[in-house]
């Protein structure tokens, strides 16, 4: 299932940017935040792709943000485009994607992501 993430959960499930640059990740597994925006005809064709690969893929953590609302968080990755990914595997290394892709493309970003 793909979580919707505010500031507040954000903060308490992917690190607490309050605290700074050498803040701790707090995801305990493989984690991908996808950046958003309602209107986006993009978003839209994706958001069912993202949310069955998050459904074949417990073992990652599928979040959304949407960019509108929580422009802080997307400011944090230089997010400029929708949908973004960002890939952050537990060792704190990130990939980031730009565009739509089919959930095919999803799966190999992931597994390039985190092996």
């Amino acid at each position: 299932m793909v979580h919707d993430l505010n500031e507040s959960t954000f903060k308490k499930k992917v690190f607490n940017y309050d605290d700074g640059e050498d803040a701790p990740l707090l995801i305990d597994k493989n984690t991908i935040v996808e950046f958003w925006v309602t209107w986006c005809p993009h978003c839209q064709e994706m958001a069912p792709r993202y949310e069955r690969f998050s459904q074949d893929k417990p073992q990652i953590d599928c979040y959304r943000v949407e960019m509108e609302q929580h422009p802080d968080i997307a400011d944090l990755f230089d997010v400029q485009s929708f949908p973004t990914f960002v890939f952050i595997n537990t060792d704190g290394n990130m990939k980031k994607w730009v565009g739509e892709v089919p959930i095919e493309e999803l799966e190999s970003l992931s597994k390039e992501a985190f092996g």
